[in-house]
């Protein structure tokens, strides 16, 4: 059963939301032959991603709490998935960082999620998959770039309208 199966979008803008909202509650749900929740893929991918980080590097680049990281590095620690040795910088810190195991694990599961986007895209011409790569990645770099100014007072004085403005005015003048 799907709960939006009689939804129609009155917008493109609306379509597109309730596109994503139909992707990520997929991609967010464990797929067949996952051994990684979500929050635990999204760990693993930041570091990954990064190397070793500190607890809290590591909280604000998953954009949680460091209670919350830490209650995530906690069960992948548990799990053999990271470990934590002691930060170079400063001996009385310590960091994160993937072992053996959590990289092959993250490379598994990463591995699925990456063939059900294969199929997904099933009978998509090359130039399509590309087109399609170029308009996600420019959209979520101005979805960060709108979320990442939310830290930024005169966002929050002004309202998430303003913002938007603010934002687009911008992305125009760059590209004069």
């Amino acid at each position: 059963m799907h709960v939006n199966d009689g939804y129609v979008p009155q917008t493109p803008v609306e379509g597109v939301l309730h596109a994503f909202t139909r992707i990520g509650r997929r991609l967010k749900a464990k797929q067949p032959g996952d051994t990684l929740d979500q929050s635990a893929h999204l760990v693993l991918f930041v570091l990954r991603c990064n190397g070793a980080l500190r607890l809290s590097d590591l909280a604000n680049k998953m954009e949680i709490d460091a209670s919350t990281a830490s209650r995530h590095v906690r069960s992948l620690e548990q799990a053999g998935l990271v470990q934590r040795s002691v930060d170079p910088d400063d001996g009385r810190a310590f960091r994160v960082e993937l072992t053996e195991q959590g990289t092959a694990e993250w490379e598994k599961n990463a591995k699925r999620r990456m063939a059900l986007l294969t199929q997904a895209m099933e009978g998509w011409s090359e130039q399509d998959i590309r087109t399609f790569e170029g308009l996600m990645t420019r959209f979520a770099d101005g979805v960060a770039n709108l979320t990442d100014a939310r830290d930024d007072k005169a966002w929050a004085d002004k309202g998430w309208a303003a913002a938007a403005r603010l934002n687009t005015e911008q992305n125009v003048e760059s590209t004069r």
